[in-house]
């Protein structure tokens, strides 16, 4: 299936003082190439399956810390 435009109305904002895009709970969706705000791992318009990590380096490594510093008491 193609991107029919219906996920525009789920797209996020691109507010990073919260820290990264994946840890505020957004997710992305390489065929339509927006982030959308969205609860299944599924597009809700072209039915590809959205990215939930990040794939730089500086990214996975920041997720990971603050991770890690969630577990630690």
């Amino acid at each position: 299936m193609q991107c029919n435009g219906s996920c525009k109305k789920y797209k996020a904002t691109g507010s990073t003082r919260e820290g990264g895009r994946y840890e505020q709970g957004q997710k992305r969706c390489h065929r339509c190439e927006i982030y959308i705000e969205w609860e299944g791992l599924w597009c809700p318009c072209c039915g590809y399956l959205l990215r939930t990590k990040p794939r730089g380096t500086k990214p996975k490594r920041r997720k990971m810390l603050m991770k890690k510093s969630r577990l630690d008491p």
